[in-house]
């Protein structure tokens, strides 16, 4: 399989265009238009899309989607891509002499930032504006089937060990799962399918129309959060770093492509695997009192490598 020199070129733009929004986000810092500091714009975003704009594009692109195995094969992917960058990442850090005497906080950031990626706020744009908006429920199967279930089941109770700011319990994790919005999004759109009917038109084009808001406010919400004030710390973090943009989107490729994905679909699962590290796991380590600067480091340090090593990995894989 070989990536065509226009799509290529299609990747390459468009990541080209949103690191223009990123920056945009980023810049917000300097200025503070209305007086209205960038972590409190970034939350009323961020709880905007979560509660309102996301589960409609995730009822939207699911409901219209074509039902097949990559439903099952796309969040199979992701838990096992997610669990062994996790694993990886404690064999390095807690196994190799280099990191021994690597502080438990960071050691917690750093195995959050090998295990999860930024799969919806950056993940969605790439695969619908490269591989086009038919593809989007990949991002969506991705993340709330696999990504967000582990992170805030295992990735939390590994934060907790790591950190000094409480316990939680798995049952008040898979509570937390349960009430995301976006999966009750997803299972309507599942359930639409089980009707003898399709749903309204009307319906369809609300969630679509509200779906184009997603886009652009996430990547916006992602320059927001960048934070490079704790770039001397990089040495220590790009083992990690090389898990997430290396590792996962190489072993998101072989596991998909032996359980039957091919074409547009087998790249969308690849562009998922090859996401920076999410921005929901400085909230995780903040929570728990883990490394927050080495965490938002490995956050804005993989965003921007992202525009780098998704292209390579792309021209390398197909």
């Amino acid at each position: 399989m070989h990536l065509s020199g226009a799509k290529e070129k299609t990747i390459n733009r468009v990541l080209f265009s949103f690191g223009l929004i990123v920056a945009a986000g980023y810049l917000w810092r300097f200025f503070d238009p209305g007086g209205i500091d960038r972590h409190r714009v970034r939350h009323a975003l961020s709880v905007t899309v979560l509660h309102f704009f996301l589960p409609a594009l995730a009822f939207g692109l699911v409901a219209t989607a074509r039902v097949d195995r990559s439903f099952v094969v796309v969040p199979l992917t992701a838990a096992v891509v997610t669990l062994v960058g996790m694993a990886a990442g404690i064999a390095v850090y807690r196994f190799l002499p280099l990191f021994r005497s690597t502080p438990r906080a960071a050691i917690g950031v750093l195995l959050l930032s090998a295990s999860f990626g930024n799969v919806t706020y950056l993940g969605l744009p790439v695969i619908t504006e490269t591989l086009g908006a038919r593809y989007g429920y990949i991002a969506i199967l991705y993340d709330l089937l696999a990504t967000t279930p582990i992170l805030l089941t295992i990735g939390m109770l590994m934060a907790a060990r790591y950190g000094s700011g409480g316990t939680v319990s798995l049952a008040a994790s898979l509570k937390r799962v349960l009430k995301l919005p976006p999966l009750w999004g997803v299972a309507a759109g599942i359930g639409a399918h089980a009707l003898p009917f399709p749903p309204p038109q009307v319906v369809l084009d609300a969630a679509q129309l509200m779906g184009k808001a997603v886009i652009p406010v996430m990547i916006f919400t992602v320059g927001l959060a960048l934070d490079f004030r704790d770039i001397r710390r990089i040495p220590v973090a790009v083992p990690a770093l090389a898990l997430k943009l290396i590792l996962a989107p190489a072993l998101a490729w072989w596991i998909a492509r032996e359980a039957g994905m091919a074409g547009d679909v087998l790249k969308g699962i690849v562009i998922e695997g090859a996401m920076p590290v999410m921005v929901l796991s400085l909230i995780v380590a903040d929570e728990f009192e883990l490394d927050v600067p080495l965490a938002a480091t490995c956050i804005a340090v993989s965003t921007v490598a992202v525009f780098f090593t998704l292209p390579m990995m792309m021209r390398i894989l197909f």
